[in-house]
């Protein structure tokens, strides 16, 4: 996106965007659904990409009329998405409200990016999913509880302190389940690319 649209954070630019265009949606849910694309090895071409945040925000078109780079800002979101994580895995981040936010909105805001990740998988690797090993099947399974987050949370040091794990382990579980689809075949001689871990038992 350009200089001039960036708010606070991305995800302040997006959720004003989405609040902008009315959308019926969450901004959380749509770059997991994003995401859950680009694990699976998915790579979409704009027009694509613009027709899928069409459809998310559940509007006919776009209304560029107060924001005339719309379009461009959003394709350059997705490359953003995409380049941040090849170029630096390590790097990427859940797209969730910031710490200002209360944090059953948060949670709200983790449960949906999951959805969204969940569906953007499922709807590009498809069949390729139940030949995953039993650990990243695990994960997912893990991951339909997460979705299901009981939303009433009240706000405690022992809560941020749940939250903040479950955050770390979706996002490694993610990051395994990218570098499954997304693993560069290594020049001879090299060693194997370490694997990421995100075992731990959710309660």
């Amino acid at each position: 996106m350009t200089e001039g649209q960036k708010l606070d954070s991305d995800f302040d630019w997006l959720a004003n965007v989405y609040n902008t265009q009315g959308a019926i949606n969450h901004p959380s849910e749509l770059h997991g659904l994003l995401f859950g694309g680009l694990a699976s090895g998915m790579r979409l071409n704009s027009a694509d990409w613009l027709d899928i945040v069409v459809e998310h925000m559940g509007v006919d078109a776009l209304d560029t009329s107060r924001q005339t780079r719309l379009e461009e800002d959003l394709i350059s979101f997705y490359q953003s998405v995409d380049q941040a994580v090849e170029n630096d895995s390590n790097s990427f981040a859940l797209f969730l409200p910031d710490d200002d936010y209360e944090i059953s909105q948060r949670v709200e805001a983790l449960t949906l990016w999951v959805r969204g990740f969940l569906e953007g998988l499922a709807l590009s690797a498809n069949a390729s999913l139940s030949a995953l090993d039993e650990d990243l099947q695990e994960i997912l399974r893990d991951f339909v509880d997460i979705s299901q987050l009981d939303l009433r949370v009240s706000a405690s040091e022992a809560a941020e302190k749940e939250f903040f794990e479950i955050c770390e382990y979706v996002r490694v579980g993610v990051l395994n389940i990218y570098a499954e689809f997304n693993t560069p075949e290594a020049p001879a001689g090299d060693a194997d690319t370490p694997e990421f871990s995100a075992k731990r038992t959710l309660h």
